[in-house]
């Protein structure tokens, strides 16, 4: 047998340089939901956006941008972006989930510190006006009072755009709202951030939902859900995943979800 003769070395470095050159990076959108993902600018970007650049590095990296939520989750339905940070099953329909999450999110209502009002479901809002976010789904008991009474400004008020958690927290605070709902973890972050943990209780109403990054349908999503799957493993077992959670005072999720089912 004869073995085929090898291209030159120097035409393999340039080919593989070409499909390095040609990899498009994958494009990753969402509003800022810190510590999920944060300004694409910060020094901490968010622990999901600092996962997909570890993960697809070897792609072209992570083209991570912020974008109104409805708006990502859109661009993502028609392809025109690869994948949205920080998804429920429940608020992105259509796009391509892995098995894997990316986190836990664990709704609560926020207090103004002192107030002795206990939330027990939704009928105990009922002469109370809460601060919620457009578009963002709060788990089915949640979603389904928001539904109800959007409109109603006296007892509920959506707000869109940027920095909505800290607007939120401002009007609770200002008395311009009587409670606030929100995902834990970013509440926390945001209290922290702005000085205010001291001034507010959380009442946790809900036991967890998984949360993603979900990709746009179709073959390359499916591919990239895949690898995501496998990368989150893979910094799970090596350690880095709570080497990147640390960064933002978190622990793996993985547990919380054991005991949350």
């Amino acid at each position: 047998m004869t073995r085929r003769a090898g291209l030159p070395l120097l035409v393999i470095l340039a080919l593989l340089g070409a499909a390095a050159s040609a990899a498009e990076p994958v494009r990753l959108r969402a509003d800022a939901w810190c510590p999920y993902n944060c300004e694409p600018s910060a020094e901490r970007p968010g622990y999901m956006v600092e996962i997909m650049q570890k993960i697809f590095t070897d792609e072209g990296g992570v083209d991570y941008q912020l974008l109104p939520w409805t708006r990502a989750v859109e661009e993502a339905r028609n392809a025109r972006i690869d994948a949205v940070a920080g998804a429920t099953m429940a608020d992105a329909d259509g796009l391509v989930f892995g098995q894997e999450s990316a986190g836990l999110t664990t709704n609560v209502i926020i207090v103004r510190r002192g107030d002795k009002w206990r939330y027990t479901g939704p009928q105990s809002l009922e002469g109370r006006r809460l601060a919620a976010i457009h578009d963002y789904s709060y788990g089915e008991g949640m979603d389904a009072y928001i539904k109800t009474h959007t409109g109603d400004s006296s007892r509920l008020e959506l707000v869109a755009g940027d920095n909505v958690t800290d607007q939120n927290l401002k009007k609770l605070l200002a008395g311009r709202v009587d409670a606030v709902v929100e995902d834990k973890n970013v509440a926390e972050f945001a209290l922290a951030a702005q000085g205010m943990d001291g001034l507010v209780e959380l009442q946790p109403i809900d036991g967890g939902t998984p949360l993603y990054v979900a990709f746009a349908p179709g073959p390359g999503g499916a591919a990239r859900a895949a690898k995501l799957d496998a990368g989150i493993r893979s910094l799970r077992k090596s350690g880095d995943l709570s080497r990147i959670l640390a960064r933002y005072g978190l622990d793996d999720w993985a547990p919380l979800m054991a005991n949350a089912r």
